[in-house]
Parts: structure tokens; sequence; C-alpha cells
């Protein structure tokens, strides 16, 4: 007769997370921009690290914020910084041209095709892409979960964000004058202090 097991004992080890490589890399970049339709690169970018194990949560947030205050596409942006981090230069170069390589070829072939279209695109298919707009700001907001997790957990965070939000959304503010604010308010806030 054998002796009983606990839990603990029959539970499988945690098998270890494989580090990135490049063809990896480059393939969860294609992967992502070939699922990515309405501004959900991020949110699907989000998804595939977290099932493969290559950064937290709080990683991500960090360069998804990043990519948000660096000039340029958002999507490439934060594709350079994830490859970056994961795997160096050689890395933001395979997550850059991941990213844009599926989108290009699509809007080249739409484009092939719907030049010769009289009036642009068939009624069904505008009506369509109305009902598409509307799935995409959901899939855009699932992108912005992470950072809004790491922003409640920030002192004056939520009160920063709200303000951000009032002052670009309802005041139209200027971007660079908003966020140049904010950073020099999280700096007066966050300020290392002697001791720490």
């Amino acid at each position: 007769m054998s002796a009983p097991t606990t839990p603990a004992a029959s539970a499988a080890p945690a098998t270890p997370t494989p580090p990135p490589t490049p063809a990896g890399l480059l393939r969860l970049f294609v992967g992502v921009a070939l699922v990515g339709i309405g501004g959900g690169l991020p949110a699907h970018t989000r998804r595939a690290l977290n099932a493969r194990g290559w950064m937290t949560d709080a990683e991500f947030a960090e360069a998804y914020t990043l990519a948000q205050l660096t000039p340029g596409p958002n999507a490439v942006n934060l594709a350079a910084m994830i490859g970056a981090r994961l795997l160096g230069g050689a890395g933001a170069a395979l997550a850059v041209v991941g990213i844009l390589t599926p989108g290009l070829i699509a809007m080249l072939t739409v484009t092939a095709v719907t030049l010769g279209l009289p009036g642009g695109l068939p009624d069904a298919v505008q009506s369509g892409l109305r009902g598409a707009a509307c799935a995409a700001l959901g899939v855009m907001l699932t992108a912005a979960l992470p950072v809004l997790k790491v922003t409640a957990g920030i002192r004056f965070g939520p009160t920063l964000a709200v303000i951000t939000f009032l002052l670009l959304a309802v005041l139209r503010a200027d971007l660079l004058l908003v966020l140049a604010g904010t950073v020099i308010v999280g700096l007066i806030l966050h300020r290392p202090r002697s001791g720490e």
C-alpha cells in the first residue's frame, strides 16, 4: 500500500518560462499584428506576453506608458520598447518588423482592390466597419487595464489621471503642456526623500 499523497506532493513542479528568442519575438509580433484590429495591438500584445510569461503587467504598463508619451505610432513604439527590453536592439528591430509587416501587406492589398471600385466601399462593408469601430473601443480599453491598475496604486495617481482627462477631453488643453505639467507634478509628489 502506498503512502497517501498530499496536494503539495502531488502537484506538478512549475516549469520555468523559456526566455524569448529572436524567432519567437518576431512570431509574437506578427501574430499580434494579424489579430490587432482597431487599435487593439496593445491589448493583444499584453495577452501574448502574459501567456509566454515574458513580462509582468507592471512591466507592460511601464512600456505602454512610455510608448504613449513617445512621438510616433503607439503600436510601433510599444513593439520597439518591448523588443528592446527582451532582446536589446535586435529585439526592437524584429518587433517593429513583426508589427508593421502584416498591416503593410493588408493595406497594400486592400488599396489595390478598392482603387478600382467606383464610389468607394460598398454600403454593406461601410456598415460593418461602423460596428467594428464600436468593438475596437472595447479592445482599446482592455489595453488600458494594466495602466489603470498601476495608476490606482500610485499616490495621487487616480487624481492626476482624472485631472489629465478633464484637461485634455473637456478643456481641450494642449497635450504637450498637460504632459509636461503632469511630469513636473509627478516629480514633486514622488521625489526621493533623504534617507530613502
